[in-house]
């Protein structure tokens, strides 16, 4: 939210349903003000000028990374001001993601993004998973997506229980809930994919980071069958061992988010990906910062440990110099190199 220096105009912006939608409105008169119409997308930032009758805003779309507008609330007219998308790639090749909702165990209706590669099919599909996991997956550009797609591999990105933006009862059911109903959103949308005719419901694989990371472990220890590869990011896999280490001062809410593992440690550990790593048949990637106070090392080494005691092949990826994601540009560019390289490997070749 924004107002103009005179005090004449408020601006805002609500998020339905994952994109942004700006209002205006003259402060003056109490009436609204009549705004060009905007590129489906997420505003990140939304800023008065001066003169008292501009708005400057950025925005993210689906087919373009960030750039700078400015919105004249007189005129009616909005200019692009920046054109930052290096490479030269035409935004009709790349694609925008349908909006989706499917159904789950408990009678709920989950959104999600779909995003469906230009062809016939059949195509494998990769489950995308964010963190938070009172996070929210919007409609912004991807390039890890973008890239896959133009592989030939679909993506599938949810909102489950616990994701912002939905009323605050969807997004606090969560707490006190990892590994529990949302799980069987994950299988629901497995069984959802499965049913498109243009997806091959043998080839789906699973992605995310840090809580995304813990429902990718999740899903490929405690759903084995539906998965024919995952790419875990600073993903914790024992709760236990995730609360303990963590700074004592995150203590009380980790115990209302997660559960108190003085008093809880069955429960958490029945939650735990480790706890059922010898069930784990699909091929594994796991990225780890090393410097990561939030999911330690340790919760990465437990659950490759595990599989490599077992026999079971997993790459592993520990990077020295990042904690909880990434700060060096090179750094996560080669994760996503590597993230997209092993899902080609594992879902288009035969």
């Amino acid at each position: 939210m924004t107002a103009t220096p005179d005090g004449r105009y408020l601006a805002w912006v609500v998020n339905e349903g994952g994109a942004s939608r700006l209002f205006a409105r003259d402060l003056t008169s109490g009436e609204s003000v009549s705004l060009p119409e905007l590129p489906e997308g997420v505003i990140s930032l939304l800023e008065a000028a001066p003169s008292g009758t501009k708005l400057g805003l950025r925005l993210s779309r689906p087919q373009h990374p960030a750039e700078l507008f400015v919105l004249d609330l007189t005129a009616g007219t909005i200019i692009q001001l920046t054109h930052g998308f290096l490479g030269r790639i035409p935004e009709e090749e790349l694609v925008r993601p349908e909006l989706v909702t499917y159904p789950t165990h408990d009678g709920r209706d989950i959104p999600a993004f779909l995003y469906r590669p230009p062809g016939d099919g059949p195509f494998p599909v990769v489950l995308s998973i964010h963190g938070g996991p009172e996070g929210q997956e919007r409609p912004t550009y991807d390039g890890l997506y973008q890239y896959l797609l133009s592989r030939g591999i679909g993506i599938f990105a949810p909102n489950v229980r616990g994701s912002t933006g939905y009323g605050r009862a969807y997004q606090k059911l969560i707490y006190h809930d990892w590994g529990g109903a949302e799980l069987g959103d994950f299988a629901a949308a497995a069984e959802y994919l499965r049913g498109l005719p243009w997806v091959d419901g043998t080839r789906l694989g699973v992605f995310g980071g840090s809580f995304g990371g813990f429902a990718v472990l999740s899903c490929v220890s405690r759903l084995p069958d539906l998965w024919a590869a995952a790419v875990d990011i600073v993903g914790p896999s024992n709760l236990i061992t995730l609360i303990e280490t963590g700074p004592p001062t995150w203590r009380r809410f980790d115990a209302e988010l997660i559960g108190d593992p003085e008093t809880e440690r069955e429960f958490l550990l029945a939650r735990s990906p480790v706890t059922y790593a010898d069930q784990i048949t699909a091929p594994l990637f796991v990225i780890q910062g090393a410097n990561d106070p939030r999911v330690p090392q340790g919760e990465s080494d437990q659950i490759v440990q595990r599989l490599r005691d077992r026999g079971v092949a997993v790459r592993y990826d520990v990077y020295p110099d990042e904690g909880h994601g990434f700060t060096k540009r090179e750094n996560e560019l080669k994760a996503l190199r590597d993230t997209a390289a092993f899902f080609e490997q594992h879902l288009l070749q035969e």
